[in-house]
């Protein structure tokens, strides 16, 4: 995607094992790419690895599945870092769905509601009603050579904001630095995220307590919530 932006920046692709063909092509466009073993991929380690390998002071995460919503993304995720503010540790930006006619599950698999369990709003009530994300992210690299993602399976995001929220470091969230960022999944694809988020938050600590389920039971987020236009 084109940006709009005086900064000078690079382009550096982590690879795990993609055809020969496809890492030519991100050399062509003019990506640097580190190549690592499908085998030991992990989220922390393997965003640590991008940390490392990166020439900036600002690093900005972005998924290979997302794409800027706008030619001044970039400006949006990295301009309010440039100020000279130790306590500010990252930027979230948004994370839209991408339109149509753009494949997509049938209705919104971005955000809290598309599961309809508490595990995601619970944790954003106790960090300023943010989740952070790596799909789309920016964060200073002293920040980050002082707290790694380290070793994560999954939620390397989630973990390290709790430990930026121990230290009393701020991530402010700038929705309008967006990107588009679908999942389209199958029943079988289904379950199996939804069983990895359940994983994750209990990695992180945070369980399905019983006063969560029941608190989902009296109060559910229907489908008509998450979709506008599918009658009540």
């Amino acid at each position: 995607s084109e940006q709009t932006t005086d900064l000078e920046y690079e382009v550096l692709c982590i690879d795990s094992e993609s055809p020969a063909e496809d890492v030519a092509m991100m050399r062509r466009l003019g990506a640097r790419v580190v190549g690592i073993q499908q085998r030991w991929f992990n989220h922390g380690l393997t965003r640590d690895v991008g940390a490392a390998a990166a020439r900036g002071r600002i690093l900005v995460y972005i998924n290979q599945d997302a794409t800027p919503a706008s030619v001044d993304w970039l400006e949006g995720m990295v301009r309010p870092l440039l100020k000279d503010d130790p306590t500010f540790a990252a930027v979230q930006g948004g994370i839209l769905e991408f339109p149509p006619p753009h494949p997509r599950f049938f209705w919104d698999s971005c955000g809290d509601r598309f599961y309809f369990t508490r595990e995601a709003p619970h944790w954003a009530e106790h960090h300023h009603t943010l989740g952070f994300s790596t799909v789309n992210c920016a964060i200073r690299a002293s920040v980050l050579r002082s707290i790694p993602f380290g070793e994560a399976e999954i939620m390397e995001d989630k973990k390290w904001q709790r430990e930026v929220a121990r230290r009393l470091l701020r991530i402010e969230h700038h929705p309008h630095a967006a990107v588009h960022h679908t999942h389209v999944y199958t029943t079988r694809g289904l379950i199996r995220r939804c069983y990895s988020e359940g994983y994750g938050w209990e990695l992180l600590g945070l369980r399905y307590e019983w006063r969560l389920v029941l608190g989902d039971l009296v109060q559910p987020r229907p489908l008509w919530e998450a979709v506008p236009g599918v009658p009540r």
